[in-house]
């Protein structure tokens, strides 16, 4: 697209003279084409002095200006200013930069001082209840959060962890509700949760203060698809607490696994270096492992469901997949339960999907809920089918209280000469047995049922008219009568065949039946 220069000192007095011309008369079909050609507007415009031509060539300077700031805003179909997401474009790929040049030579130094599998570094993961989108940028609200500090000699060596209970902005509890059943079970305004996000940025602030490297924060590694959840928290943090955001630098967990390779696969002779980017992105976003219960949060560890997403178990999983690729070559010795899951009877090796916690029962009730929707009050279907399920003393209480179910056999009832019992005197009985029951009944109830009509049998209620205010009509009263004023007309025209003066019809011909 050809860059917008302005238009000249000749344009705008084109402007001018056209105005003039057109007030003596003169029609210009063109437009500035038209003006452009005329001999007389050329001759005009040579004529003039350079101080004449002062006025215009000031109008076609601001003009120049004028377009170049035009050309500085333009914006695309998001309303996105252009030369902003360049200058964001710029700034990401120089931060980077930095971080590849700061990973290459933090572990070089490590490795030249032999002081690299007592090298920290400081993990973060994130869970959160929805996404909302402010000015075209993706903003997550947090449910969970954890830091922990990681070191090849020692594994997780502390964690801080933290469970988001502050209220859910209106509009949103319902996504959050379907996150949170979906992923990491966390109610939403959780009561024993963190609520006030200044307080918890000062508890951070307080855990990462002793792990400062010349009076800066050290980075914060995440993966490549929680920046913007990380990034998002970080934020919410130091705008409650008024600070300033830029003093926490998040790197990817990725990029670092890429550089401790570079160092680590020089003694693995089934690595190749070149491709240690590939696999890097492969380890952390594809691969799980299969292992039983026990590093997550106090909250998932009593709690049913969504422990493979506790921020605090999966910090657990990016050690040990960092441990087993890089202890090894750098004759680290092994230990469970720090470089590796420490039940015994576990599989440590990296596998393609999670089966931790398996419960069969469980399981189907969850995949039959993938389909419903939770409902506003966030009672799902699960526990429906559990509440409503009798306990082992109602049961036996119901069992006692009941009464065995009285099962006459007409066949086999005889009176006292022998012989079969009728129909009609097995309902005498019945009559006999429901009086006795009635005559029982406190005062009050034997007036209503004297007063009201009595059944056959124990309080039979009567038929009851249907709730209609057609219930008394008759049919005759929706039926058209056919007369002459109700019948409808024929022929076509809405009126009717008149008779003869002695009461005989004229005939249905057309023309002779209309008057």
């Amino acid at each position: 697209m050809p860059k917008n220069k302005g238009r000249n000192a000749f344009y705008f007095f084109m402007l001018a003279w056209k105005k003039r011309a057109e007030a003596r008369g003169c029609t210009f079909p063109n437009g500035l084409k038209d003006v452009q050609a005329d001999p007389e507007c050329n001759i005009e415009w040579q004529e003039l002095s350079k101080q004449h031509k002062g006025p215009y060539e000031a109008m076609a300077k601001k003009d120049k200006v004028a377009s170049q700031i035009r050309a500085d805003n333009k914006k695309t179909s998001l309303g996105e200013s252009i030369q902003q997401l360049e200058e964001q474009e710029m700034a990401e790929q120089k931060f980077i930069a930095n971080m590849h040049e700061y990973l290459e030579s933090t572990i070089t130094r490590s490795v030249n001082h032999n002081v690299l599998p007592q090298l920290k570094f400081c993990f973060i993961h994130v869970n959160w209840f929805f996404t909302k989108i402010v000015d075209n940028v993706i903003e997550y609200f947090p449910a969970e959060y954890a830091v922990g500090v990681f070191s090849l000699e020692n594994g997780i060596e502390d964690v801080y962890h933290v469970v988001v209970g502050a209220p859910i902005p209106l509009g949103y509890k319902r996504e959050a509700m379907e996150t949170s059943q979906s992923t990491h079970n966390i109610p939403t305004e959780y009561e024993s949760g963190e609520t006030d996000f200044a307080i918890m940025y000062e508890k951070l602030i307080n855990f990462l203060e002793p792990r400062k490297i010349v009076d800066k924060y050290p980075p914060l590694y995440t993966t490549r698809p929680l920046k913007g959840a990380v990034q998002s928290l970080l934020t919410k943090l130091c705008d409650t607490a008024k600070q300033d955001e830029e003093q926490f630098l998040i790197y990817e967990v990725e990029s670092l696994f890429k550089h401790l390779a570079d160092e680590a696969y020089k003694k693995r002779t089934d690595r190749e270096i070149k491709y240690t980017a590939a696999y890097a992105e492969y380890v952390f976003t594809r691969l799980k492992y299969i292992y039983k219960r026990g590093n997550e949060c106090t909250f998932h560890k009593f709690t049913d469901g969504g422990s493979e997403y506790c921020s605090k178990s999966i910090l657990y999983q990016w050690t040990w997949k960092m441990c087993e690729e890089f202890c090894e070559p750098l004759q680290i010795n092994m230990r469970p339960g720090v470089h590796f899951p420490e039940e015994t009877d576990c599989n440590y090796k990296i596998m393609m999907q999670s089966m931790a916690n398996l419960d069969i029962k469980r399981e189907i009730l969850q995949n039959s809920e993938l389909c419903s929707v939770v409902s506003a009050t966030g009672v799902s279907e699960q526990h429906r089918i559990k509440v409503s399920e009798r306990t082992y003393e109602e049961e036996i209480r119901r069992r006692k209280e009941s009464k065995p179910v009285l099962v006459i056999d007409h066949s086999k009832l005889k009176n006292k000469s022998g012989t079969a019992v009728s129909n009609e005197h097995v309902d005498k009985v019945i009559i006999k047995h429901a009086d006795t029951a009635v005559n029982k009944l406190t005062n009050e109830s034997k007036e209503k049922c004297t007063t009201n009509y009595v059944g056959r049998f124990l309080f039979e209620k009567p038929m009851q008219l249907p709730s209609t205010s057609y219930a008394a009509a008759t049919i005759d009263d929706y039926i058209p009568k056919n007369d002459e004023q109700s019948f409808p007309p024929i022929g076509g025209r809405g009126l009717l065949c008149k008779k003869n003066k002695d009461g005989s019809r004229r005939p249905m011909g057309r023309g002779q039946g209309y008057a």
